[in-house]
Formats: C-alpha cells, sequence, structure tokens
C-alpha cells in the first residue's frame, strides 16, 4: 500500500506530483511522510532531536489516518526532501506562488496584514469565496499582525506592527543533504467557493491553494543571498512578484507634494528622524531582478514571463500628486447572480496615471521593471488609510510610529493579490479582461 492509498481515495482526488513550498523540492504523491502525533517518537535526522519523527506509513486506520510505530493516528504531513510541514490541501488543490518584496520599512508588514483582512471580507462579500488557513499554525505570525490592527478590543489603542526579521519564525532550519540552511516560511491559504456561488457543487473547478512569501528587506541587499539562506529562491517559482516601492523614502516623491501633510512620514517640518532603507529601493529591485534571472537562467535581453506589480504604499501620504483622491472597487456584479467580477480594466486605467506620476519623479524604476518583466502594472495602497502618529517614548526615550486601531481604513490591499492572479491566468474568481488581454 503506497503512503496516500487510503480507505478514501476514490472519494478525495490527489495530485500525482507535488510541490513543497518550503524546498521546492518536486516529488510524488505517494513520497509524502507523515509527522509521528506519540510524545515518545522524538528525532529527526533533518530537524533535529526535538522535532517529532518523520515516517513514511505502511499502515492507515478506517478513516485514512497513517499510524507511527507507537499506534498513534498521524494527520501532519511533511516534505520528503526538507522534512518540514506541508498543509494536506496541496494534496488536492492547484496551487499558486505570489512573492512580496521590498526595501526595510516599506510597510510590508502592515500590506501583508491589512490584505489577508481585506482579502477575507471581499471574498466572502464580493466573490461567494472563502480564504482560510490551510494550517493556522504556518500563519501564526499573520494572524498575530491582523489581531493587532483589526481584532483590538480598544479602538482608541495605539498599535504597531514589528518589521519583518532577517532570522526567526518566518524562516525554517532543516539540513539538505548534510548542510544545514535557512528556507522562507510560506504563508498558506485555501479558496473555496461558498453556497449561493455557481460553482459550489463543482468547488474541484475554482478552489485553490495559495502560498505567500515575506521576506525582511535585507534579505534583498546585494550578497545576502547565500547557499546556506537561500531564502528569496521562491521569487524562481512565482507566479507573480509584488515590489513593494514606498513613496514616502523618495526625495523626489516628498520635493513633489507641495501640500503640507501631518504625515511624519512626508513632512520634514515635523522634525522627526523617521526610519528608513539605507539602501535605495530601485536597487532592492535590481538585487531582486538578478535573483530571477540568475535562478531561472534568463538570458540579458529576455523578460520575464510572470507578472510584476509594482505595489506603491502609503498612498494616504502623497494622494495629492495624482488626479484622483479615493478609488472605487474595480469589481461590478455579475447580472443574475450573487458574485462580482473583478474589472482588469479599471486597474489598468489607475496603473497608467501612476505610471506617467512614476516617470515624472523616479523614470528609472519605470525602465527598469519594464526591461524586466513583460507584464508590469502599477498599484497604490494603503494598509491604514491614514497617516501615523507617535506613541509614548520607550525606555531609551525613542518614540515608535503607532496607529490608533479603531481608525485603520485599508485602501485597495486586496487589489494586488486579484490583479496577479488574473494577469498570471490563475483565475480563482470571475475576471472582466480588458481588450489587450483577451
Amino acid at each position: 500500500m503506497s503512503t496516500l492509498d487510503t480507505p478514501d481515495r476514490n472519494r478525495i482526488k490527489i495530485k500525482p506530483q507535488l510541490l513543497c513550498p518550503h524546498c521546492w523540492h518536486e516529488f510524488a504523491a505517494d513520497q509524502v511522510l507523515f509527522i509521528s502525533e506519540s510524545p515518545e517518537l522524538l528525532g529527526d535526522s533533518k530537524l533535529g532531536d526535538t522535532a517529532s519523527l518523520r515516517f513514511l506509513p505502511f499502515r492507515f486506520d478506517v478513516s485514512g489516518a497513517a499510524i507511527d510505530s507507537h499506534k498513534y493516528p498521524c494527520h501532519k504531513i511533511a516534505c520528503p526532501n526538507c522534512h518540514l510541514q506541508i498543509p494536506r490541501s496541496l494534496l488536492h488543490l492547484s496551487n499558486s506562488f505570489i512573492s512580496i518584496v521590498g526595501a526595510p520599512a516599506s510597510g510590508k508588514s502592515y500590506f501583508l496584514a491589512s490584505m489577508i483582512w481585506q482579502l477575507r471580507k471581499t471574498m466572502a462579500r464580493g466573490f461567494c469565496m472563502s480564504f482560510a488557513d490551510a494550517e493556522p499554525e504556518m500563519n501564526r505570525r499573520i494572524r498575530s499582525d491582523v489581531s493587532k490592527q483589526f481584532d483590538n478590543d480598544d479602538p482608541d489603542k495605539l498599535v504597531y506592527i514589528d518589521k519583518t526579521q532577517v532570522e526567526g519564525d518566518i524562516y525554517n532550519v532543516t539540513n539538505i543533504g548534510g548542510q544545514v540552511i535557512s528556507l522562507a516560511q510560506p504563508f498558506i491559504y485555501t479558496m473555496s467557493p461558498m453556497p449561493g456561488h455557481p460553482l459550489q457543487n463543482k468547488p474541484e473547478r475554482i478552489s485553490r491553494s495559495v502560498c505567500l512569501y515575506d521576506n525582511a528587506g535585507e534579505s534583498f541587499l546585494p550578497g545576502a543571498d547565500k547557499v546556506t539562506q537561500p531564502v528569496t529562491r521562491h521569487l524562481a517559482t512565482s507566479d507573480a512578484i509584488l515590489f513593494l516601492f514606498d513613496p514616502t523614502q523618495n526625495l523626489r516623491f516628498k520635493r513633489a507634494c507641495k501640500q503640507s501633510v501631518n504625515d511624519p512620514q512626508m513632512n520634514p517640518e515635523l522634525g522627526v528622524d523617521v526610519r528608513k532603507s539605507d539602501v535605495p529601493q530601485e536597487i532592492i529591485l535590481t538585487e531582486m531582478i538578478t535573483r530571477v534571472r540568475d535562478h531561472l537562467r534568463l538570458s540579458p535581453n529576455e523578460k520575464h514571463k510572470s507578472p510584476l506589480i509594482i505595489v506603491l504604499t502609503k498612498f494616504d501620504a502623497w494622494q495629492q500628486l495624482t488626479n484622483f483622491s479615493h478609488y472605487h472597487n474595480p469589481w461590478e456584479p455579475v447580472q443574475n447572480m450573487a458574485i462580482s467580477a473583478y474589472s482588469v480594466k479599471r486597474v489598468e486605467e489607475y496603473s497608467q496615471i501612476l505610471r506617467k506620476l512614476l516617470l515624472d519623479l523616479i523614470p528609472d524604476l519605470v525602465s527598469t521593471a519594464e526591461t524586466f518583466s513583460e507584464n508590469v502594472t502599477y498599484i497604490a495602497v494603503s494598509a491604514t488609510g491614514r497617516p501615523p502618529e507617535f506613541g509614548p517614548p520607550d525606555n531609551e526615550g525613542k518614540r515608535q510610529l503607532m496607529f490608533r486601531s479603531g481608525e485603520i481604513n485599508p485602501v485597495w490591499t486586496e487589489v494586488p493579490f486579484f490583479h496577479a492572479h488574473a494577469q498570471a491566468r490563475k483565475y480563482c474568481i470571475p475576471v472582466l479582461l480588458s481588450k489587450s488581454k483577451k
């Protein structure tokens, strides 16, 4: 009996080939390892003495759970190459991969938390689709960040999210080929039709698993990619890349804003030294492009096929530079149905406005992006919808930029996710394509 030859094999379709979201190793489904539930079966050859044993089972109970050597039923599974846990949803659902890249202090952590919060609401209300954790423990960090911003009992409480660290719980250490390496922790979610969706009785047609990758901005500094820390190798397998560019860190953007704003990130008159990256964001983009070209062995003149979305963060701080003061949702109801359809055309119209602005202020950013990818879109977002304010001083007298949880109101943070899937032809929601994309 193979690893996945369980009693319910005729009712649940299993993909013959899988791709590990940790180490990107491709393997057959019958090579999947199970993780022992016995508290005494500790010690793994790749993960160390304190990790639960990984094993290839030969016995299953009537429910299809693998049985370890201590007769414990086991449900969690792992990759046969890196031995890291993978969600069971990867056995059944089509996958998409999205990488999120940005310089230090570009707002990635706030963006990611707001994006997940908005996707949970918008997918359910607008598209009759659920957006759920594939494995809650794997998404622990994002769940904590979302809770800080949106599930606070005191709406007047000042909150902030810690920046993504170069080391910590969003990286996993394992031993592959005798070499100890650090791998990026994927955040994995599932999307499935809800009651009222026209395909609720055929969920296999549109249900999907999506893996999101977030690295510390320092991981994209020149020279940071190493054999022992290939934490950005997911770029080569991604269906789309979201590059976060923070206009509040750019001097030309600040100079172009004629109107004074009550935002310490944009207004030097407040006399505050706001943290920013020591390396120009354009260099981070160039380094990212170099890594993708190296991993995929692209020639200097060959363009990347996957979409590149330039996400301009903190829109509330610099929206005066555009001729639109607010966004309209880029989806519209489908006639005689309870769902909406995403409008690629509407997003592309906004993208052209932002592209023109960038050509005036940072033309090298546009040329670098469009020389690399054959499909580039520019989307402005605000993870909070408002400027930060300073919290009380800490023990060292430093004051952290914070937000009042009850006043956080994200703008378009879910749109880059929808657009990435639409442009990559990974349709999980109905899409209205522009004429050029038909």
